[in-house]
């Protein structure tokens, strides 16, 4: 007797089977999905780190002093080949005590060339100051190319007169060099730079102030010694607009009170008619 082969059929011995391998195959597919994500996820963390990292790599480093005095400095000087006129209320400020300075400049074009006069000294532009001292005393100084005027009046007294020179050739001298002090912002520069050795380069601190009128404002402090201090601020455009230096002993200041950018020849007047050879204001 020949017995055929019986069929068995599967699916009525699991019928579960097939349901379980389809959701086993969705988990699967679920689980790698969640992987991607998570290995995408993990990518942009990776590069957000070294993006802030090349980021703060390539931050610059803290200016150094030199350059930062530098760059004070230059504006200082931009400022110096405008026209202007400006006055300032010093307060024992070097020989000429306290009072009010009112000073106005006409550079030339540059290019332009220099005169010279009969001492061999070559200039040109316009520059000039008035000084009123709170004693009394008044003195003007007129510099036009290579010549010079200059006029002083006593303090008040019985004797005391106005005097004024004819245009005179401009000599380079002490002299001449006191009577330069009026121009506040070339003064500025020069105890800036006379402050201590290497005083533009050591102990310095720049800082920003706010001023009602005149906007944001730049200050340099020059640190000698805890009772030696000297501050230089400027405008945007490179104006002193104050100047302080302190020490134990001693205190001096300048502080711009109006300015305008339009000086008129009535500038460069004397203030009274020129009667003699030149005087040195002051002296």
């Amino acid at each position: 007797m020949t017995l055929s082969p019986t069929r068995i059929d599967t699916s009525r011995e699991n019928p579960d089977s097939a349901v379980l391998l389809i959701k086993e195959a969705r988990r699967a597919k679920r689980l790698r999905r969640l992987r991607n994500v998570l290995t995408v996820l993990v990518a942009l963390v990776i590069i957000t780190v070294i993006s802030v990292l090349q980021t703060v790599n390539k931050t610059p480093s803290k200016p150094r002093p030199e350059t930062v005095v530098a760059k004070f400095v230059d504006s200082m000087k931009h400022a110096d080949d405008t026209r202007f006129v400006a006055t300032y209320c010093v307060r024992h400020y070097d020989w000429m005590g306290s009072g009010v300075i009112t000073m106005a400049q006409i550079p030339s074009p540059p290019g332009t060339k220099a005169t010279t006069n009969s001492d061999g000294y070559a200039a040109s532009g316009k520059y000039a100051y008035v000084y009123r001292n709170a004693d009394g005393r008044s003195s003007q100084w007129i510099k036009i190319g290579s010549n010079v005027s200059g006029c002083v009046m006593p303090p008040k007294g019985p004797i005391g007169h106005m005097e004024c020179s004819r245009p005179s050739p401009y000599l380079p001298s002490n002299g001449f060099a006191l009577a330069d002090v009026g121009f506040v912002p070339t003064y500025v520069l020069q105890q800036m730079q006379n402050f201590a050795p290497k005083g533009l380069t050591k102990n310095v601190n720049l800082t920003e102030r706010v001023s009602n009128s005149l906007g944001r404002l730049t200050c340099l402090t020059q640190t000698l010694t805890s009772t030696t201090i000297q501050t230089t601020c400027i405008d945007r455009s490179g104006y002193v607009v104050l100047w302080q230096y302190r020490d134990l002993h001693w205190s001096s200041s300048a502080t711009l009170t109006a300015f305008n950018r339009h000086p008129n020849s009535s500038d460069f007047k004397t203030l009274i008619k020129p009667t003699q050879p030149l005087v040195l204001p002051g002296l």
